[in-house]
């Protein structure tokens, strides 16, 4: 009995002596709260140098259908030439039970700076289809379209767009 009793607290005070020295560690190694953990580098630019714009009339007048028109103009507002830029767009529904995408791809070799160039996609927005035993769309109000457009370089540089459609009226 005095055996185990011993055994006991010589479990314990080793158990309280290891947890001290790992605090006692954990003290020394920690980083003070005064260091900024912001990542290193541009302060972000106002201006980036990659810029997409889409027109909202053409927008607006898309519908659930096949081959639609969607052009888009990349910006290069850099101060370096950008070269094969390639483009990523994505067609989903706002229905997660829906894990169908469309995906369309388009490349821009060379983009000089300050200078635009238009690129188009011939887009199917008709919609996407139903998993089997899942509720119908014509069961719920139809689900929005999420459009998501990506163009990055090999440099790193890119920019993103996200459209909801049918594009709602300003109030």
């Amino acid at each position: 009995m005095r055996g185990g009793i011993l055994w006991a607290l010589g479990t314990a005070l080793a158990f309280v002596l290891t947890a001290t020295a790992f605090l006692l560690l954990a003290g020394l190694f920690a980083t003070s709260p005064e260091r900024s953990l912001a990542p290193s580098g541009s302060s972000g630019d106002s201006n980036p140098s990659l810029d997409l714009d889409l027109d909202q009339g053409q927008l607006a007048a898309l519908g659930d259908l096949p081959d639609q028109s969607l052009d888009l103009t990349v910006h290069n507002g850099g101060e370096e030439q950008l070269s094969n830029i390639s483009f990523t767009l994505k067609v989903t529904s706002e229905d997660t039970a829906l894990t169908e995408a469309r995906y369309y791809r388009a490349t821009v070799d060379e983009l000089a700076v300050g200078t635009s160039r238009n690129v188009g996609f011939v887009l199917d927005l008709s919609p996407l289809a139903v998993p089997g035993g899942a509720v119908s769309p014509e069961d719920l109000e139809a689900p929005q379209t999420i459009v998501e457009i990506q163009a990055t370089t090999p440099e790193g540089i890119s920019a993103v767009r996200t459209v909801i459609l049918p594009l709602q009226a300003d109030s």
